[in-house]
């Protein structure tokens, strides 16, 4: 009987997550998604309009990049729209798109060929429970370490950008593109782009989906295609340079406590 209500209120916790999510994204006029590539690797801007939670084509929509207008364009019967660029250097491109009193943006990680780059996927990496609001212990300082070193790209499975987006905001994550996931074509996709992609870190379904193209895997879950981890910390060792054990001991932050005089 206890297992049936926990089902019950897993259940209704996930409608209710997914509903919030469908009605958020079916707000908005024009969506932007975000992307990444590799300098002088073409990549398409796309874009999407839509009235309410429908997809409605026939928009005109303007691209700016990093503030810059690009270019006017249509959107298809779908609702879909798409501007290819060429990035010549590496960088966090702000993208945004215009359609009428409506707009959003998006961003579009650029990378050199060299940059190693580390895949995080947001709902598997960071917390205890997909729809949990808890954080998991040492994250945020730990990316915000291996950002010094490695590009990071989220991936979202299962929420909005503009929610998860907000959360990285609001958690302090280091800033960056969230992409959707669309399980090994991801994976393939950026390869082919020339991304140099070191490390995922996330849930057992990504693990198996990267096993064959990504040689370090870390999973907080129990997994045949990934090593399981016990903590941010502990990734945090493995992905880090080869250094003196003297350079590596207090890599995360050291709270500082005040203590008074005697």
């Amino acid at each position: 009987m206890i297992l049936f209500c926990h089902k019950i209120i897993l259940s209704i916790t996930i409608t209710g997550a997914v509903f919030l999510t469908s009605v958020t994204a079916g707000l908005s006029a024009v969506v932007v998604f975000d992307d990444a590539t590799t300098v002088r690797t073409p990549i398409r801007i796309k874009v999407l309009t839509k009235s309410r939670f429908f997809a409605r084509g026939g928009r005109l929509v303007d691209i700016y990049l990093n503030e810059h207008h690009l270019k006017r364009i249509l959107t298809g019967g779908d609702g879909y729209g798409y501007f290819k660029y060429t990035p010549r250097k590496a960088g966090l491109n702000s993208i945004e798109a215009r359609s009428g009193a409506h707009s959003a943006s998006g961003l579009h990680l650029v990378t050199h060929k060299n940059d190693k780059v580390i895949i995080i996927d947001i709902e598997g990496a960071f917390k205890d429970a997909v729809f949990s609001e808890s954080v998991r212990e040492n994250s945020r300082e730990a990316v915000n370490a291996l950002s010094e070193e490695y590009k990071i790209i989220y991936i979202r499975r299962f929420f909005d950008k503009d929610i998860s987006r907000s959360w990285l905001e609001k958690e302090a994550f280091p800033k960056s593109a969230i992409l959707d996931w669309q399980g090994i074509n991801t994976i393939k996709l950026l390869k082919k782009r020339g991304l140099r992609l070191d490390a995922v870190i996330g849930s057992a379904a990504v693990m198996a989906a990267a096993k064959k193209h990504v040689e370090h895997r870390y999973t907080f879950e129990k997994s045949k295609d990934g090593q399981m981890v016990n903590g941010w910390d502990e990734i945090l060792d493995l992905l880090q340079p080869a250094a003196p054990p003297e350079n590596r001991q207090n890599r995360l932050p050291v709270q500082e406590i005040a203590v008074g005089a005697p």
